[in-house]
């Protein structure tokens, strides 16, 4: 047992070894250079920049004005409007900044949760900093910073089952509100697979516990299991809006074909302990999955997790348990049960991307990892090391670095498997020394912990020497402006239409600089951060009619919803189009002078089924022009006439227009139709109707009237409803204490 005075001398070391391999991890941040692969640029940059645009202004970021006509924004869980460190990184550093900033705190706040979880399961101080560090600072979670809400919500992995395990040997109001927090926290980060994983691995860890009786067990899962469904209320604020999002969205049809994209493939799985045994990978869209560009976690660190699940104490049973089915689950259509799962199971049913579970697996991986590095120590107790016996293991090593590469090629593995061959005797020999060279002492078994411990850092340190580093841009070219804006008329009351067909993966463009070009050609998202509203968009969950509405590419669309600006990779996509700009990269801005105005009225309306509403906007008279084609209301027929409509407010939330109906009407507004947009016609209540498969339609009299829309969304009130009330409970079962007899 580890005195006071013990651990305070060796959390110094710890410390400054983590915060030396954080330098060398993360090195290019020290010379201006900041995270910016594919993601980041594309999602997470102009998402925080419309997040700070709200913060600024007051008001809640409920409503993305420039997305895809206009979508719900706090309802997509990983723009991270509830998150408290997103706040903070935003507010203090900036959109850009931030995002760097939040990779390093929380691969920091990752590998102290698994280090204290550790600690609490009685691992050793060197076998916790294993696993801290095979969690924290692999190449898998650097590399998986593109994806920051999956980051965001794995670091509080450690801290979650940690609480779980409070929880279950001393049931209580402390431990359950802690086990509530930190899931919520998760909840907000904007990952919800990742919380299902980290639930499934809480519930085996409280309920797998070796020396408790069926009941105690029993009432263990069922308290872990409370404690997260307080953790969903807590974050009901973020979940209600969030599901009603999904509802209305491609993810709700039975024709929703993403549950098995990018599941893991088993070269794949292999290439977490035998670097590169996963290249080449196939297509983008192929058999591999390309959501995590290096699953590697170390030789070592995965010999040592088996180790640990064959030789370590019956708590590691949970943790080894977890790892196989998360490993299952992440291999998707590779695995026919798992496909099963993940495509008829709720929640599983409901994600896409198999391979989020890995991130699971590596946790628990990391744990082992830990249990592994004690039960080389108890080894090396009985083990009689002998120079002879080293020697031998030398040559042993040497030999299979010479031999696998060839047995790897004969077994037809993929071609850079090859190169990684040695790489895994090496680490194994060496840790093989380790424990056979001569030692004297009673203290051999902890020498032996420290020795492979310091391997197991070295190992994810040198993978990211092998594996290159993720993409890195300078601070200069991401905070460059869009400097196309003097091209377009001000203030900018129509629509922009950006290039959707670039390369799949932008980060890796042969080009070389499509990060640092992003925000001059408007890759998408980043005509946000311009300020620019669109037809396009990227980011899930996608609007139920995008596929063949915003994404069609279809002049009929363009002209419907008022694209008057075009922004593309080449030449204009029309040729009535104006060319106002051609940069030296072959980009341009071309004008329109066919769009309609963003809300117009017309004079005759049909209701119309969804197939018939896209056809008329498909047609290339464009009947949409003189007739609104609705899902809903009435039907009118009356000769054109002319109107008039001028905006008075165009907010985020908030919208007012000033109209002059010269007969009676409708006026259509193209900005998306969506759940708990609600409107006033001088003052009064007015239905809003679909019209044109996807846009907004309000029906008028004759005469002058003021049209408001406001965005309203009963989901959110309900959900901020639960959120204080489950938090004020929270807050009074905490402060209550019973009088004293």
């Amino acid at each position: 047992m580890m005195t006071l005075r013990t651990r305070r001398r060796a959390a110094v070391p710890t410390v400054v070894g983590l915060l030396m391999l954080l330098v060398f991890v993360y090195w290019p941040v020290l010379g201006g250079y900041l995270l910016a692969g594919r993601d980041l640029f594309r999602i997470f940059f102009p998402d925080s920049a419309f997040l700070l645009e709200s913060l600024r202004a007051g008001e809640m970021p409920l409503w993305n004005p420039y997305l895809r006509l206009g979508q719900p924004f706090a309802a997509t869980l990983y723009s991270q409007v509830y998150y408290p460190p997103r706040w903070a990184a935003v507010l203090l550093t900036g959109p850009i900044v931030s995002m760097t900033v939040m990779q390093l705190g929380h691969v920091v706040l990752a590998a102290v949760g698994v280090f204290l979880l550790c600690r609490r399961l009685r691992a050793s101080w060197s076998a916790a900093v294993v696993a801290g560090t095979t969690f924290g600072l692999s190449a898998l979670m650097t590399r998986l910073g593109t994806q920051q809400n999956v980051v965001d919500a794995a670091a509080w992995s450690g801290f979650i089952v940690g609480a779980a395990l409070d929880l279950q040997r001393r049931p209580g109001r402390g431990p359950l509100a802690w086990l509530a927090v930190y899931g919520a926290l998760s909840l907000f980060a904007g990952s919800p697979e990742t919380t299902l994983w980290q639930g499934l691995v809480a519930v085996l860890a409280a309920g797998g516990a070796p020396w408790r009786g069926p009941e105690a067990r029993v009432r263990s899962v069922a308290l872990v299991t409370a404690g997260f469904a307080l953790a969903a209320l807590l974050a009901a604020v973020a979940l209600l809006p969030t599901a009603e999002f999904a509802r209305h969205s491609l993810r709700a049809q039975e024709s929703w074909r993403w549950p098995l994209v990018w599941s893991m493939s088993w070269p794949q799985v292999l290439s977490a302990m035998w670097p590169l045994a996963d290249w080449p990978r196939d297509r983008y869209w192929g058999e591999d999955q390309w959501f995590i560009l290096s699953v590697f976690l170390g030789t070592l660190p995965c010999a040592l997790a088996a180790l640990g699940a064959l030789r370590g104490p019956r708590r590691a049973r949970p943790f080894m348990m977890a790892a196989l089915v998360l490993v299952a689950l992440s291999l998707g259509r590779h695995f026919a049960p798992a496909a099963w799962v993940l495509l008829h199971v709720p929640p599983f049913s409901l994600f896409r991307y198999p391979v989020k579970y890995f991130v699971g697996a590596a946790f628990c991986v990391s744990v082992l990892s830990a249990f592994g590095v004690d039960a080389l120590g108890r080894l090396a107790r009985r083990l009689r090391p002998s120079r002879l016996r080293a020697a031998v293991a030398l040559v042993g090593m040497v030999g299979a670095m010479a031999a696998l590469g060839p047995v790897a090629r004969n077994l037809s593995m993929r071609a850079s498997a090859e190169a990684g061959a040695p790489w895994v005797p090496l680490c194994l020999g060496l840790a093989a020394l380790v424990v056979l060279w001569p030692r004297g002492g009673f203290a051999r078994p902890r020498q032996v912990r420290q020795g492979v411990a310091m391997l197991a850092v070295l190992e994810v340190a040198a993978s990211h020497a092998l594996l290159g580093r993720p993409g890195y841009a300078p601070l200069e070219s991401l905070l460059r402006p869009f400097s196309l804006r003097v091209f377009l008329p001000q203030p900018y009351l129509g629509r922009i239409s950006v290039d959707i067909q670039g390369p799949e993966d932008p980060s890796r463009d042969g080009t070389g600089n499509t990060v640092e070009r992003s925000l001059e050609q408007l890759i998408p998202n980043r005509f946000v951060e311009a300020r620019l509203p669109a037809l396009e968009g990227s980011g899930a969950p996608e609007p139920l009619y995008s596929e063949v509405f915003h994404d069609a590419g279809q002049r009929t669309v363009f002209d419907l919803v008022g694209v008057t600006h075009y922004l593309r990779n080449g030449p204009p996509p029309y040729d009535d189009l104006d060319l106002l700009h051609m940069a030296d990269d072959g980009t341009t801005l071309s004008r329109s002078r066919t769009a309609l105005p963003r809300a117009f009225l017309v004079q005759r309306a049909r209701v119309v089924t969804d197939a018939e509403a896209l056809a008329a906007v498909m047609e290339d008279s464009q009947p949409f022009r003189h007739t609104a084609f609705l899902a809903s209301g009435a039907p009118l027929d009356l000769p054109s006439c002319t109107g008039s409509v001028e905006w008075t407010l165009q907010g985020a939330q908030h919208q007012e227009l000033k109209v002059e109906a010269c007969d009676e009407s409708y006026l259509v507004v193209s900005d998306s139709h969506y759940p708990g947009w609600t409107a006033t016609v001088d003052g009064q209540d007015a239905p809003i109707h679909r019209a044109d498969l996807a846009l907004r339609a309000v029906r008028l009299p004759r005469g002058a009237h003021t049209v408001r829309f406001d965005y309203r969304p009963l989901s959110f009130r309900l959900g901020l409803t639960l959120s204080l009330l489950s938090g004020l409970g929270l807050a009074a079962v905490m402060r209550w204490r019973p009088r004293a007899q």
